[in-house]
C-alpha cells in the first residue's frame, strides 16, 4: 500500500465530493493500491475492502479512532476512543466463495456482499429494499428438502443475513456502547467507509486554509505548498500567524 501525498489525497477527495460512499472509498483504495484495478477492488467481500481501509486509515491518520455516538435513550452525546486493532478482524489466508445457511427444510448457498452489490442497491429509497435486493444478489441456491427452488421465503432473509455477518465479521463492526449519563447500554454500527471519507473531508478542509492563509501571505502557488512536509508548512503557518 503506497503512502499518499497531501496532493494526491486531496485529489481524491475533490473527485469523490458528491459520489457515493462506495465509489468515494474504491477510489482511494484505487489511488493507495495502484496495481489493483477499481473493478477488482469492487467484487472484494466488504470486510475484506473494509480490511484495506482500516489499514489506509491507520496509514493516513494514527491508530486511534475518536468518534461521538448520540445516546437513543437520553439524547446525551458521547465519546468514543479505541485502537483499530480493537475493531481489527485477523483475515484468513484464503477467501471462501460460498457460504451455506440451514434453516428448518431449506438449505440457502450464499456468496458475501462485495462494493460492487452496495452500488446496485445505493439508490434504492427504502432501506427494506436495499436489503432485500442485495441478500438476493448474494443468493446463490436455495433447496427445499434437497430439491432446487426458486422460492425464497421471508422467514428465511434474517438468518441468511446473520451467518453473512458471521462469515464477514470485518465488514459489520459493531462496538458496545454504554451511557454515562443514564446507563444506557446499546450496540452501534461502525462504518469504516463513511467515517475515513468523513475525516478526510474535515483534514482536507483545514489544509485548504493552511494553503489559503500561505498563498496570501508569501504569493505561492498551492502545488509548491502542498509539495512541503508537514512540519515544514507548520513552520511557515507558525511565523504567519505570529
Amino acid at each position: 500500500m503506497h503512502v499518499l501525498t497531501a496532493s494526491a489525497l486531496l485529489r481524491v477527495w475533490d473527485r469523490g465530493v458528491g459520489q457515493s460512499s462506495v465509489t468515494q472509498v474504491l477510489s482511494l483504495l484505487a489511488e493507495a493500491i495502484p496495481k489493483t484495478a477499481v473493478g477488482e477492488l469492487a467484487r472484494l467481500p466488504i470486510g475484506r475492502r473494509d480490511a484495506l481501509l482500516l489499514a489506509l486509515r491507520e496509514q493516513l491518520f494514527g491508530s486511534r479512532v475518536q468518534t461521538v455516538v448520540v445516546c437513543p435513550q437520553c439524547r446525551d452525546s458521547l465519546d468514543l476512543v479505541f485502537e483499530v486493532d480493537q475493531i481489527r478482524v485477523p483475515l484468513k489466508s484464503e477467501t471462501q466463495e460460498e457460504f451455506v445457511c440451514d434453516v428448518d427444510d431449506y438449505q440457502v448457498t450464499f456468496r458475501l456482499p462485495t462494493s460492487e452489490d452496495l452500488m446496485m442497491v445505493v439508490h434504492k429509497p427504502e432501506p427494506g429494499a436495499a436489503k432485500q435486493l442485495l441478500l438476493e444478489r448474494c443468493l446463490i441456491r436455495v433447496m427445499h428438502r434437497g430439491e432446487t427452488t426458486t422460492a425464497f421465503p421471508s422467514s428465511l432473509a434474517e438468518p441468511v443475513i446473520e451467518r453473512m455477518a458471521e462469515a464477514d465479521p470485518q465488514g459489520d463492526v459493531e462496538l458496545a456502547v454504554t451511557c454515562a449519563a443514564c446507563g444506557y447500554q446499546w450496540q452501534v454500527l461502525f462504518d469504516i467507509a463513511s467515517f475515513v471519507w468523513r475525516e478526510i473531508g474535515a483534514w482536507a478542509k483545514r489544509l485548504l486554509g493552511e494553503v489559503h492563509l500561505l498563498a496570501s501571505a508569501y504569493g505561492w502557488a498551492e502545488g509548491d505548498i502542498l509539495r512541503m512536509s508537514a512540519w515544514r508548512r507548520q513552520c511557515y503557518l507558525d511565523m504567519v500567524q505570529g
